[in-house]
């Protein structure tokens, strides 16, 4: 018989994993020397001494089973999706551990990845079917199966690229196995909620040895097992708890991690950077080079991770926020660690001759004068920007209703309320391809294609906002993507005009 559980039971679970994982990862600390698992300082790394690599095998190996005893316990049945999300799992996390003590080539990763997930779709389910605010249900059908792919592999990806400093992806996701605890248990979704609390005690227990100076790192058998289990849990869980636990719950819950790797990834193309090889150009290793230390860093990180727990789990558990509210929240904060990255690289050299100091002295004081200075060097263009998105969108919704009436009254109240958000992040996205905290460029080919790329992107993040979070009033998607194309126009033409050329 079913049995939902509560929060003792998890309690139990987190505690049990947790006082299990503790000294299981000190012991594999000790022996992992002597079979070869050991990360040797090179180029990229950000560690000085070599460190025993693959712990993450230990909550790998320790979560599921916890979880499994105390389901049994509880009477608490797993589905085939649920058994398939563990044994997929578990043959992912053991390519990636061959991978950690041996190198395989990139191929075999790949192909690995790509039978895990498609172990998990034909055993268990696909992303099918997308509540879509104001636009009710979509079903994607088959569509679906691709969707599927790309949310799979880009989350384990996400979780591996993210894995170069101390206790980054472990802490970032002990805060967010916990909101799927809780609102699993809400839901009714025992399995996911025992499994959740599980992986946070394990993370805990994990943590306290990778925290900087790390003492044992978790390996691509840790961050890729972590990534595809959390994407695996929205594929089976969302099409049993409705939009409680839909995509929309986890694109917020994992913006970090979905930003900071998309972002970085768009702009390594545009710089037209191999994307494929090794690399130490994610924002929170640009923060570590600019003089930022491990725990500071770290911290900015999951003060991040936490908030946009708490308005995830707000959001869909408790009421739902406006989607300015959700859109400002989860930008605000990538905002600012962008402007500052961009701010101290841009103007490095000056930092150092004016402060006569190294550059990590420099940046640890306050952290309003990137903001300071980038009002002071493009405030009127941020203000003529805000003005074209208005403009530009305004003409939009005007095309898509020809006629003043009801429905036209409707949605125009609609992109009032909306109107704070679309401009937030058209300028968000245009200060993170360094539109604003650059000095000002001159209209050519590759402020042309920032333009571009940036008007895009805000296009597709507004879009799947609105289809993913479920706001209050629905905005008609046609409005975004011609108000996306309108603003673009409108930022070349301001270039332009300012400076009444084009530059080659």
């Amino acid at each position: 018989m079913l049995q939902t559980v509560d929060l003792n039971i998890l309690a139990i679970c987190f505690v049990v994993t947790f006082l299990l994982v503790w000294p299981a990862v000190w012991l594999f600390r000790q022996l992992a020397p002597f079979v070869g698992l050991l990360d040797v300082p090179n180029l990229r790394s950000s560690h000085v001494a070599s460190i025993p690599l693959a712990g993450g095998a230990v909550f790998v190996i320790i979560v599921p089973l916890v979880s499994l005893v105390v389901a049994r316990q509880t009477g608490i049945l797993l589905g085939r999706e649920d058994w398939a999300l563990l044994i997929t799992g578990w043959f992912i996390a053991f390519v990636s551990l061959i991978d950690d003590w041996h190198p395989l080539p990139a191929r075999v990763r790949l192909v690995a990845q790509v039978w895990a997930a498609l172990g998990l779709i034909i055993y268990g389910r696909y992303l099918r079917y997308f509540g879509a605010g104001g636009f009710g249900v979509i079903d994607v059908g088959w569509l679906g199966v691709l969707i599927t792919f790309v949310w799979i592999l880009g989350m384990s990806n996400a979780f591996n690229f993210m894995d170069g400093m101390d206790g980054l992806v472990a802490g970032q996701s002990l805060i967010a196995a916990l909101a799927v605890a809780w609102l699993s248990m809400r839901t009714g979704l025992d399995w996911i909620a025992l499994l959740s609390a599980a992986l946070g005690g394990g993370l805990l227990g994990f943590l306290l040895h990778n925290l900087a100076p790390a003492r044992v790192f978790m390996g691509d058998v840790g961050s890729i097992w972590l990534g595809f289990i959390f994407a695996g849990m929205a594929v089976i869980g969302a099409p049993r708890s409705g939009e409680r636990l839909s995509l929309g719950f986890w694109v917020l819950l994992l913006g970090l991690f979905l930003l900071d790797s998309g972002l970085t990834l768009g702009r390594r193309i545009l710089q037209g950077e191999p994307v494929l090889e090794a690399h130490r150009t994610h924002y929170y290793q640009r923060l570590l080079r600019i003089g930022w230390g491990h725990r500071r860093v770290t911290i900015l990180y999951l003060v991040m991770a936490a908030v946009l727990a708490a308005v995830a789990v707000i959001h869909f558990d408790f009421w739902r926020l406006p989607f300015s509210a959700l859109v400002i929240v989860g930008l605000m904060a990538f905002a600012g660690t962008y402007a500052l990255v961009h701010y101290v690289e841009s103007y490095k050299v000056e930092l150092e001759s004016d402060r006569g100091s190294p550059l990590g002295r420099v940046t640890a004081g306050g952290l309003l004068k990137p903001f300071r200075r980038l009002l002071r060097d493009s405030g009127g263009v941020l203000l003529s920007d805000g003005l074209v998105v208005i403009i530009a969108y305004t003409i939009a919704f005007g095309l898509r209703f020809a006629q003043w009436d009801s429905a036209y009254y409707q949605f125009f109240v609609g992109i009032r309320d909306g109107i704070l958000a679309i401009v937030f992040v058209h300028l968000t996205l245009n200060m993170v391809v360094g539109i604003y905290v650059e000095r000002l460029p001159l209209l050519n080919g590759r402020s042309i294609l920032k333009l571009f790329f940036s008007s895009a992107f805000s296009g597709m993040a507004l879009t799947l906002g609105e289809i993913l979070l479920g706001p209050v009033r629905a905005i008609p998607i046609t409005v975004l993507v011609l108000g996306a194309a309108f603003a673009c126009m409108g930022f070349i033409a301001v270039r332009y005009a300012r400076f009444g050329k084009f530059q080659h």
